[in-house]
């Protein structure tokens, strides 16, 4: 019995680490720049949400920085938008210390960040 509930316990805590988790940020800088801190993990980027406060045109673009190097993964420009969805076509691993930059001209808004646990 005791087995039973421990293998319970850790199937929960992985189902639970392994589900994904989202953070806004405000895009009134123009920038935001999210590091992996954690040593013995990764994260996965599910999806990308803009919205703007007002219709805007501009250009988004969301990079990875490796190593000191920049790397784009996506980029778009965008015409009377309010709000905009981006999904990675791949699943891109953000290890200990790699950074998302996510840059934006238009910055009257927010833009939600859902990720995944690796």
């Amino acid at each position: 019995m005791k087995r039973w509930m421990m293998v319970l316990m850790v199937l929960v805590a992985g189902s639970a680490w392994a589900g994904g988790w989202s953070d806004s940020y405000s895009l009134g800088s123009g920038g935001v720049s999210i590091t992996n801190s954690q040593v013995n993990s990764s994260w996965v980027p599910v999806a990308l949400m803009w919205r703007f406060t007002s219709p805007g045109t501009g250009t988004v673009e969301v990079s990875r920085v490796s190593l000191g190097v920049s790397f784009i993964l996506g980029n778009c420009g965008f015409t009377n938008a309010s709000s905009m969805v981006w999904v990675p076509e791949a699943a891109f691993p953000f290890g200990f210390g790699e950074a998302m930059e996510i840059r934006s001209s238009v910055t009257n808004g927010v833009i939600q960040v859902i990720r995944k646990g690796e």
